[in-house]
């Protein structure tokens, strides 16, 4: 990366971002976008925090971008740059994409198409795709503008996949399935396994049945590493636009999931659940199925939902709670030994005092 700091601003700018300080005269360029601890001059470093904002000052990079509220903390060096924004992190977001991304084109696979790799007659590429090593693509796919299919990656019959999508390593793309534009396909994931839908018998021997709908993921959708989307029995298991989803999830059978959702790791919904629009999930999140969550919920330290979530807010625990009762219920729990000890010395003086006569009271005879 050798860019002319000019453009990297006015990128910036054309994207809505602002971007504020004194911008120099004459050519300036920025050789790489990088980590405040480990930067040196002619980088360009973000700085969101006091503590980083004084490291990258040491350090003297080309280039600071940092917190509107650290205006006037420091002077920089002569060398760097200060510029101010007052959203760092989407600064970072969008520069860093386009500047600083990885270069798929450095695997240097020969040709558009690999010569392992195995394309039905009756697929439909756009001459723009690229097919990496050994993966496979089925009949009547259809792969839209700039796709990239990576290594041993799948795409089965029918199934369709919009521009500028990624399938890394080893992904499958299941049969008749519906891909977006700008979607990320993470290294194993798998869009469209069989729903787990069984039937027992009187002998209690299960009977499969059959999963035979599809998955969608609209635009922008990106899936980590090892998640497991399912294909609905009927129908569409459905993935709404601009959704992110980590390494290792699980959205089972029929599932309907909204837009702009942040969901990470292990979260893992059951059958038929509905989650709304710009939901947030931390760490193992469960939800069983047949429930429905809200727009704009947040759901935090290993929620477990068990019924509807119909107000936004967060909800916290296993059956989820609203936080604030969570945090109460919390730490009157850590405190039950204590309590149960105290009742106990409590219920023992309540049964002598019951038991011994009041003073002066005559005995019985």
């Amino acid at each position: 990366m050798q860019v002319e700091l000019s453009r990297v601003l006015q990128e910036a700018r054309d994207a809505g971002l602002v971007i504020e300080g004194d911008t120099p005269s004459g050519d300036r360029f920025v050789r790489r976008i990088a980590a405040v601890q480990t930067c040196a001059p002619g980088d360009l470093v973000f700085a969101d925090s006091t503590d980083l904002f004084d490291q990258a000052i040491a350090r003297a990079p080309a280039v600071i971008l940092a917190a509107r509220k650290l205006r006037g903390r420091s002077d920089p060096p002569r060398e760097t740059v200060l510029l101010f924004t007052p959203t760092v992190a989407l600064a970072h977001a969008f520069l860093k994409q386009k500047f600083g991304n990885r270069d798929f084109a450095a695997a240097d696979w020969d040709g558009p198409i690999h010569s392992s790799a195995v394309v039905h007659p009756a697929a439909q590429l756009d001459p723009s795709v690229i097919v990496e090593p050994n993966a496979v693509i089925g009949r009547a796919a259809r792969i839209g503008p700039r796709c990239r299919i990576m290594a041993g990656a799948v795409i089965e019959h029918h199934a369709e996949i919009g521009a500028d999508t990624v399938v890394h390593p080893a992904a499958v793309v299941g049969y008749n399935c519906r891909i977006g534009a700008e979607c990320v396909i993470g290294p194993g994931s798998i869009i469209g396994a069989e729903g787990f839908g069984f039937a027992q018998d009187a002998r209690g021997r299960s009977h499969a049945i059959p999963q035979t709908g599809i998955v969608v993921l609209e635009d922008r959708v990106r899936l980590g590493a090892g998640n497991c989307i399912d294909r609905a029995t009927y129908g569409e298991t459905r993935i709404g636009a601009g959704t992110k989803l980590d390494n290792l999830c699980h959205v089972a059978h029929n599932v309907q999931i909204g837009e702009d959702c942040l969901l990470t790791a292990m979260f893992c919904i059951a059958g038929s659940s509905r989650v709304g629009n710009r939901v947030m999930a931390s760490g193992q999140t469960g939800i069983i199925d047949h429930v429905s969550v809200c727009d704009n919920a947040v759901l935090v330290h290993r929620a477990g939902v068990v019924k509807d979530i119909s107000e936004p807010g967060v909800y916290a625990g296993l059956p989820t709670q609203p936080m604030d009762d969570y945090l109460r219920n919390t730490a009157a729990n850590r405190k039950g030994a204590e309590l149960r000890k105290r009742v106990a010395a409590l219920e023992a003086a309540l049964e002598t005092t019951t038991l011994e006569p009041a003073a002066g009271a005559p005995s019985t005879p």
